[in-house]
Protein backbone atom coordinates (compact mmCIF):
# COMPACT_ATOMS: atom_id res chain seq x y z
CA UNK A 1 0.00 0.00 0.00
CA UNK A 2 1.27 3.66 -0.84
CA UNK A 3 0.75 7.09 -0.05
CA UNK A 4 1.63 9.69 -2.13
CA UNK A 5 2.98 12.68 0.04
CA UNK A 6 3.22 16.44 -0.87
CA UNK A 7 6.41 16.38 -2.98
CA UNK A 8 4.78 12.96 -5.01
CA UNK A 9 7.18 10.51 -4.24
CA UNK A 10 6.04 6.92 -2.94
CA UNK A 11 6.35 5.67 0.82
CA UNK A 12 4.49 2.96 2.13
CA UNK A 13 0.99 4.36 3.86
CA UNK A 14 1.82 2.36 7.04
CA UNK A 15 5.01 4.44 7.89
CA UNK A 16 2.73 7.71 6.91
CA UNK A 17 0.13 6.16 9.54
CA UNK A 18 2.34 5.09 12.15
CA UNK A 19 4.36 8.46 12.46
CA UNK A 20 0.54 10.14 12.17
CA UNK A 21 -0.69 7.61 14.94
CA UNK A 22 3.19 7.76 17.05
CA UNK A 23 2.21 12.28 17.54
CA UNK A 24 2.02 12.96 21.18
CA UNK A 25 -0.18 10.51 22.77
CA UNK A 26 -1.59 13.15 25.25
CA UNK A 27 -2.85 14.69 22.49
CA UNK A 28 -5.00 12.30 20.63
CA UNK A 29 -8.46 12.77 20.54
CA UNK A 30 -11.42 10.14 20.86
CA UNK A 31 -12.13 10.49 17.34
CA UNK A 32 -8.79 10.55 16.07
CA UNK A 33 -7.59 7.31 18.00
CA UNK A 34 -10.31 5.54 16.60
CA UNK A 35 -9.92 6.95 13.33
CA UNK A 36 -6.37 5.74 13.18
CA UNK A 37 -7.56 2.28 14.53
CA UNK A 38 -10.01 1.98 11.97
CA UNK A 39 -7.74 2.92 9.26
CA UNK A 40 -5.50 0.23 10.55
CA UNK A 41 -8.36 -2.24 10.72
CA UNK A 42 -10.18 -1.81 7.54
CA UNK A 43 -7.77 -0.01 4.97
CA UNK A 44 -4.24 -1.51 5.68
CA UNK A 45 -5.09 -4.95 7.51
CA UNK A 46 -8.52 -5.75 6.81
CA UNK A 47 -10.00 -8.76 8.45
CA UNK A 48 -10.61 -12.04 6.24
CA UNK A 49 -8.73 -13.94 4.30
CA UNK A 50 -10.21 -12.80 0.97
CA UNK A 51 -9.82 -9.02 2.14
CA UNK A 52 -7.74 -6.68 -0.20
CA UNK A 53 -5.41 -4.27 1.52
CA UNK A 54 -6.79 -0.78 0.25
CA UNK A 55 -4.38 1.97 -1.71
CA UNK A 56 -4.72 5.06 -0.71
CA UNK A 57 -3.16 7.99 -3.16
CA UNK A 58 -2.88 12.06 -1.87
CA UNK A 59 -4.22 11.38 1.77
CA UNK A 60 -1.83 11.73 4.79
CA UNK A 61 -1.66 13.70 8.14
CA UNK A 62 -3.53 16.75 6.90
CA UNK A 63 -6.20 15.04 5.30
CA UNK A 64 -6.57 12.78 8.35
CA UNK A 65 -6.44 15.93 10.50
CA UNK A 66 -9.27 17.41 8.14
CA UNK A 67 -11.84 14.03 8.81
CA UNK A 68 -10.89 14.08 12.75
CA UNK A 69 -12.19 17.39 13.14
CA UNK A 70 -15.36 16.53 10.90
CA UNK A 71 -15.81 14.00 13.16
CA UNK A 72 -15.69 15.50 16.05
CA UNK A 73 -18.64 14.05 18.42
CA UNK A 74 -19.06 11.07 16.45
CA UNK A 75 -19.57 7.64 17.99
CA UNK A 76 -17.32 5.03 18.05
CA UNK A 77 -20.00 2.66 15.58
CA UNK A 78 -19.88 5.71 13.08
CA UNK A 79 -16.39 6.29 12.61
CA UNK A 80 -16.21 2.10 12.01
CA UNK A 81 -19.46 2.72 9.73
CA UNK A 82 -17.41 5.78 8.54
CA UNK A 83 -14.23 3.16 7.76
CA UNK A 84 -16.41 0.67 6.12
CA UNK A 85 -17.27 2.85 3.82
CA UNK A 86 -14.21 3.97 2.92
CA UNK A 87 -13.27 0.61 2.67
CA UNK A 88 -16.58 -0.75 0.36
CA UNK A 89 -15.24 2.74 -1.92
CA UNK A 90 -12.26 1.73 -2.34
CA UNK A 91 -13.19 -2.13 -3.15
CA UNK A 92 -15.75 -0.10 -6.26
CA UNK A 93 -12.50 1.03 -8.39
CA UNK A 94 -9.77 -1.49 -10.39
CA UNK A 95 -7.14 -2.26 -7.84
CA UNK A 96 -8.82 -1.09 -4.49
CA UNK A 97 -7.63 2.71 -4.58
CA UNK A 98 -9.03 5.21 -1.86
CA UNK A 99 -8.00 8.62 -3.29
CA UNK A 100 -7.98 12.11 -1.77
CA UNK A 101 -11.64 12.79 -3.78
CA UNK A 102 -13.20 9.94 -2.98
CA UNK A 103 -12.04 9.83 0.72
CA UNK A 104 -13.61 13.35 1.54
CA UNK A 105 -16.65 12.31 -0.54
CA UNK A 106 -17.41 9.67 1.54
CA UNK A 107 -16.87 11.69 4.91
CA UNK A 108 -19.62 13.85 3.31
CA UNK A 109 -22.09 11.54 2.27
CA UNK A 110 -21.57 9.56 5.53
CA UNK A 111 -22.19 12.97 7.45
CA UNK A 112 -25.55 13.32 4.98
CA UNK A 113 -26.70 9.98 6.29
CA UNK A 114 -26.12 10.64 9.76
CA UNK A 115 -28.12 13.82 9.91
CA UNK A 116 -31.24 12.62 7.93
CA UNK A 117 -31.25 10.21 10.32
CA UNK A 118 -31.15 11.95 12.89
CA UNK A 119 -34.08 13.96 11.71
CA UNK A 120 -36.17 10.89 10.78
CA UNK A 121 -35.57 10.15 14.31
CA UNK A 122 -36.90 13.81 15.48
CA UNK A 123 -40.14 13.14 13.49
CA UNK A 124 -40.65 9.78 14.90
CA UNK A 125 -40.55 11.66 18.48
CA UNK A 126 -42.62 14.23 17.37
CA UNK A 127 -45.15 11.63 15.53
CA UNK A 128 -45.29 9.52 18.62
CA UNK A 129 -45.82 12.63 21.21
CA UNK A 130 -48.44 14.03 18.54
CA UNK A 131 -50.41 10.54 19.11
CA UNK A 132 -50.28 10.08 22.68
CA UNK A 133 -50.91 13.67 23.96
CA UNK A 134 -54.54 13.88 24.54
CA UNK A 135 -56.22 16.69 23.17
Amino acid sequence: MQVINRHNSMRPSWIVLMKWLNSDYQELTREKKMIGMYIEKYLLNPPGRWAKKVQTVDIGDEEIESVVEQTKGFSGRAISKLAIAWQAAAYGTDGAILDQETFFRTVDQHKASMAKKDEWIEHAHERAEMLTTDR
